[in-house]
């Protein structure tokens, strides 16, 4: 009778085992996937430049790390500056590299990356500039580390502070 309780206990093991993998399936997919770097999100961003009252933006920014290394983000939304508040809609495509850090952490690091304005955007250049100078580690290259929060969520961050909170798309 002691051996035929033992058995059972393995059985129901095997199968809660089991059952467990096939619930957490779903939530597995979105994690940052483990060896190409491929990830989609999407971000809100309120920042504030060098002066607080009248440069900022507030956007909405969109993330791709795509296949073989090619990338895009879009910042939309609106800036405020001397100039008023104004739309900007920008479009960012870049070269970049990944390396795994731990089970939850991968960096990124743009190599090359050049930006476009929609014919809409009237935004001034210079806000741009500091909007993407709060992603860089050096003039050109950009740098940016990602920490899973969750399975929907992503924390981005530069060399010197978090930058996003990160929802990520399917």
């Amino acid at each position: 009778m002691h051996m035929h309780s033992n058995k059972s206990g393995k059985v129901f093991f095997f199968y809660a085992l089991i059952l467990f993998l096939l619930c957490t399936l779903p939530f597995l997919s979105k994690v940052i996937p483990e060896n190409s770097g491929e990830m989609m999100c999407s971000a809100r961003a309120i920042m504030h430049f060098e002066d607080t009252v009248t440069e900022t933006v507030n956007v909405n920014v969109h993330f791709k790390f795509a296949k073989k290394g090619k990338g895009s983000m879009v910042v939309e939304g609106y800036s405020d500056s001397k100039s008023g508040w104004l739309y900007m809609q920008r479009y960012v495509i870049f070269d970049y590299y990944n390396q795994r850090v731990s089970d939850l952490e991968r960096v990124y690091k743009v190599k090359s990356w050049s930006s476009s304005k929609s014919s809409i955007d009237e935004a001034p250049d210079v806000i741009f500039d500091y909007f993407m100078r709060e992603m860089s580690d050096s003039h050109d290259a950009l740098l940016i580390k990602v920490q899973q929060l969750n399975h929907d969520s992503v924390l981005l961050s530069s060399i010197n502070s978090p930058l996003f909170i990160c929802t990520l798309d399917d």
